[in-house]
């Protein structure tokens, strides 16, 4: 694949590179590949040979974009540590109602239920 930066030298500043526009562009449709607890796949875009061939603008881009990404995640987390706290409080609720509204069958002594 020809880069912009081989098409015209001289606009290789103001020019995205393919390899960043790549990497934006999957972090825009699978953005969960670079959530902190994903694989290293996408590490190696942080490594200082790589960061020295972008641009201030790309290193930029590649930023904020992660910044979004670890916001939407940190979103997530909150919304599993408060769901999962919401399961565990219907739980016991769930619990404690059945230890105080006990079934028919077990005030009545055995697998029958009897009235009156």
């Amino acid at each position: 694949m020809e880069s912009n930066e081989s098409k015209n030298p001289t606009s290789y500043q103001t020019e995205l590179n393919d390899g960043v526009a790549i990497v934006l562009a999957r972090m825009e449709t699978h953005p969960e590949e670079f959530f902190t607890t994903s694989t290293d796949k996408w590490k190696f875009i942080y490594h200082e040979y790589f960061r020295d061939a972008m641009t201030e603008t790309e290193k930029g881009m590649i930023f904020d974009k992660i910044r979004q990404i670890r916001r939407s995640e940190l979103t997530m987390k909150v919304m599993m540590v408060m769901t999962d706290g919401m399961k565990e409080s219907e739980s016991l609720a769930i619990n404690k109602h059945k230890k105080l509204f006990p079934e028919p069958a077990v005030l009545a002594g055995g697998g029958r239920v009897t009235y009156g």
